[in-house]
């Protein structure tokens, strides 16, 4: 068994209300987590409709971060709309930052969340997540390499603003645990937003397409879709 394999068991049984489920929540009442592979994660949303894939995406955020608030969906959003475009902007200033941020993490806990989080309903977007990425022994010169290299999403407003309406739709429904008012008061950042104080530590980079071809072949060879 892999340690990829091995990290997905231990999460999955460290979470006791976590359901294996295969059937789309209605709610995120319940504490509710997938870590999925990337394929598999693309697989599931393929069979949902937006709200249920949103709702999904949604589930693991709250499942990593129960304290996050309406601040911290609207970054996701916007990672998920316009991906990290404006960090690669100035590509050697984004290598530098990221080789600080990793040299400064602490590899010496144990694995507490799988890698990459989907964060875009089409499944494309990601989130790799640089704590369990240094613990796996992952290679900073082919993480740089991959991060600093990758295309630009090329988002738009618009993809950002149908994005937000399905959240405050959602909200609306009471399908989720902010209210349409509160989200409705989020105008489009003029510039990229900061997780909220409430959110907890993160350290990851956004990856913009999965699905492009020098990114698959870097999890491939880094075995981010094995479960075997």
């Amino acid at each position: 068994m892999s340690i990829f394999a091995l990290t997905y068991h231990s999460i999955m049984v460290q979470m006791p209300n976590a359901t294996r489920s295969s059937s789309p929540p209605d709610t995120i009442d319940d504490p509710l987590i997938l870590i999925l592979t990337p394929v598999a994660y693309r697989f599931t949303l393929s069979h949902m409709n937006i709200k249920q894939r949103l709702l999904q995406i949604l589930n693991v955020e709250q499942a990593r971060h129960p304290r996050m608030t309406g601040q911290d969906l609207q970054k996701l959003a916007y990672q998920a709309s316009l991906g990290c475009d404006h960090f690669l902007g100035n590509r050697k200033q984004f290598e530098q930052d990221l080789c600080q941020e990793w040299n400064k993490l602490n590899a010496s806990t144990s694995i507490q969340e799988y890698p990459l989080q989907v964060i875009d309903p089409l499944g494309k977007t990601a989130r790799l997540h640089l704590s369990p990425c240094k613990l796996l022994g992952l290679s900073l010169e082919e993480l740089v390499a991959l991060l600093v290299a990758q295309p630009s999403k090329d988002g738009e407003k618009e993809d950002y603003d149908r994005l937000w309406a399905h959240f405050t739709a959602l909200a609306a429904e009471g399908k989720i645990p902010f209210s349409a008012d509160e989200l409705a008061g989020f105008a489009f950042p003029r510039f990229p937003p900061r997780h909220s104080s409430h959110y907890g530590f993160t350290a990851y980079r956004v990856i913009n397409d999965l699905t492009h071809s020098e990114t698959t072949a870097w999890i491939r060879r880094n075995r981010f879709l094995s479960l075997d």
